[in-house]
């Protein structure tokens, strides 16, 4: 069996449940003279960022412009190279807390791929990986903050969490001192973060909080299509028109198969359509000035185009009902002949077709975009310690953050040779073993504790990886970035409410695409998510954060 990809999607917002609610009174924190903390940059003293120190690894196609991804064709030559002078741990016990879009796994000793990592570290490693159900990870981390149970690393999704940035800044280590200018090249993996990406991740209150998770620039949400049919009807690649796309799409939805296909949770793939009409990704940003997307006149004819595409019978009809996990092999059997979806899945969706050609289309529209940009996966903390357990446990993300081709980023993606996997003609780890298929980066992501950059790299799939990279290429120039990214965790209101955004947005656009409401009244949708969420208040916040940071 082949090796499964660990799935690399965008982390969905969450509406804040029961355990939100009771976490709100405490984490009013306080700083040491008493005092609420405060979150923003505006009149601090800035720690400076990281130096940069790159790792040597070798590409076969060259990275992308514009930061976007290299590639590798084939797997380093054996024995790979160690990026750990020796055991980073203290034979302690490290705690830590992820989120997983796997399956549940058994994490006590019998689990042969936590304890080889542990070993390796020189530490009992207790990892908790939360099950992402849209709602699951915020509410976990209500209850870690409400009940004080926190772990020695935890990691932070990019999207968020309410209050979570005033819980870093009373909680958790400031790392400025050991992480700032050269002070890093005490942990060389993670010096090899490029800049860009601790900019993304931002300061909170003027110091360094975190570690981030950073992404190569590739488009986030694409188009996954029958590029066969399409390029039959005409309609694939650059210049296709709403009109033209729509009526091809409507001309293909017959005898059973449909043009675009959904489930309930992606909410018609507005993420995708309102690239295609040019809204910005979340945010966009103006000579200082930050816009929500939803209020821009390109989502209101998103939503008018998906409505369109829902009267013409272009989606599948159970669209509002079908459940996520219902919705790839509606794809990989050609029931749908375009799906929006993660581009990290991409690959591992991709490998499974049989009878037609699958590719990321060109979006469609006058003037597209696709969401995307260099990005932030998520950032990853340590909680309060003397200064040599935090220099501990550095070193402990040091070791996750270690370069594709290495010893230990084998070890902690793909496990144990004969254990976990075994390798193929070239010596890539292409193959899982029976406990492989369980124990494994897509039910133990020891990733989202840190790991470096990746290149384009799926084993024994070269054809496919040089497709994927250039579709990338085509689709990097209208990559849009949400202009938001780096401002986020030093917004008080950002903190506290914006789990609560993506619901009400995404109930919104099924209800005028499905003609529950009128298009027409977009407006007014758009004004209630905006006064109930504090829309505005982070427009401010974001503004402030910018000319802070100069």
């Amino acid at each position: 069996m082949s090796l499964n990809m660990s799935r690399r999607s965008v982390l969905r917002a969450a509406g804040a449940g029961a355990a939100v609610l009771a976490a709100g009174p405490a984490l009013a924190a306080c700083d040491n003279g008493g005092g609420p903390v405060s979150v923003s940059n505006e009149g601090t003293k800035q720690a400076a960022w990281p130096a940069y120190v790159p790792a040597e690894v070798h590409y076969d196609l060259p990275a992308l412009p514009a930061n976007g991804a290299p590639a590798v064709l084939n797997y380093p030559s054996l024995p790979l190279r160690s990026s750990v002078k020796s055991k980073p741990g203290d034979g302690s016990t490290v705690s830590c807390m992820a989120l997983s879009y796997g399956a549940a796994v058994k994490l006590d000793s019998s689990n042969r791929m936590v304890k080889a990592v542990g070993d390796a570290m020189g530490v009992t490693l207790k990892p908790r990986f939360v099950i992402d159900t849209g709602t699951s990870y915020t509410t976990a981390l209500a209850t870690m903050m409400a009940g004080g149970d926190q772990p020695d690393i935890l990691m932070i999704p990019a999207t968020g969490a309410p209050n979570i940035s005033e819980f870093i800044r009373s909680k958790c280590a400031d790392l400025s001192a050991y992480l700032s200018g050269d002070a890093i090249k005490e942990y060389p993996n993670l010096a090899a973060l490029p800049t860009r990406g601790w900019q993304l991740m931002g300061r909170i209150g003027g110091g360094i909080y975190g570690v981030p998770t950073y992404r190569y620039n590739a488009p986030q949400v694409g188009l996954f299509a029958d590029r066969d049919k399409l390029e039959k009807a005409g309609v694939w690649g650059k210049g296709v028109g709403v009109q033209e796309f729509t009526d091809a799409m409507s001309k293909l939805s017959v005898n059973g198969r449909y043009g675009i296909g959904c489930s309930s949770a992606a909410a018609f793939g507005w993420t995708y359509h309102a690239g295609a009409a040019g809204a910005p990704n979340w945010w966009g940003e103006s000579g200082g000035s930050f816009r929500f997307t939803a209020d821009t006149p390109e989502f209101e004819q998103a939503v008018e185009n998906m409505h369109r595409f829902y009267t013409r019978r272009i989606y599948n009809p159970d669209a509002l009902t079908l459940g996520a996990g219902d919705a790839q092999p509606k794809f990989l059997n050609g029931t749908w002949l375009t799906w929006p979806n993660g581009t990290g899945a991409a690959a591992q969706i991709f490998s499974q077709v049989r009878g037609f050609t699958p590719d990321l289309a060109f979006p469609y529209g006058d003037k597209p975009n696709t969401p995307g940009g260099d990005s932030v996966f998520g950032f990853t903390v340590i909680k309060k310690s003397s200064p040599a357990r935090i220099k501990m446990l550095l070193r402990i993300l040091d070791f996750f953050a270690a370069p594709f081709g290495t010893k230990e980023f084998e070890l902690a993606r793909y496990g144990v040779e004969g254990v976990h996997f075994t390798r193929d003609k070239d010596g890539a780890p292409a193959n899982a073993t029976r406990l492989g298929q369980t124990e494994n980066s897509t039910n133990l992501p020891f990733q989202y504790f840190n790991m470096a950059p990746q290149p384009l790299f799926f084993p024994g799939l070269a054809d496919l990886t040089k497709r994927l990279y250039t579709s990338q290429k085509s689709l990097l120039p209208i990559c849009a970035p949400d202009a938001s990214a780096a401002y986020r965790f030093s917004s008080a209101t950002f903190s506290a409410k914006w789990a609560g955004v993506s619901p009400a947005l995404n109930s919104a656009v099924m209800d005028a695409v499905s003609g529950k409401t009128k298009v027409s009244d977009w407006k007014g949708a758009v004004a209630r998510i905006k006064q109930q969420n504090g829309i505005d208040q982070m427009a401010e916040e974001f503004a402030k954060a910018k000319a802070a940071a100069g």
